[in-house]
């Protein structure tokens, strides 16, 4: 709603509507300075944690920006755990199983000795 000059009817009317424009305005610039006050401390706080995130979070490139570095990543651990997996059931294989066949195959006629 503009204000218009008609609107006061005398000079003490503007005087009250001034002051207490003043007043809302004095308000709030009290509550943006609190307000503001508040933002500082977030961000000061938001900055230790980001500060202890880094320093703590492992240096992985599972938590690279990149999608595919990721995805990488994540190929490369899978690989690298079924290849150990592989070899321990192999050399478990080689120490149970194979003693096994080779005495079966042993025992069966025409093909031993």
């Amino acid at each position: 709603m503009p204000i218009s000059p008609t609107q006061f009817k005398n000079m003490n009317d503007l005087i009250v509507f001034l002051n207490d424009l003043e007043a809302k305005v004095n308000v709030l610039e009290e509550q943006n300075m609190i307000l503001r006050n508040s933002l500082d401390e977030m961000a000061d706080k938001n900055r230790g944690l980001v500060d202890f995130l880094k320093e703590s979070w492992p240096k992985t490139s599972l938590f690279h920006r990149s999608f595919w570095v990721r995805a990488l990543t994540v190929f490369g651990y899978n690989f690298v755990i079924n290849l150990i997996l592989s070899v321990i059931l192999f050399i478990l294989y080689l120490l149970l199983l194979a003693p096994m066949v080779a005495s079966l195959l042993g025992q069966m006629p025409g093909l031993g000795q």
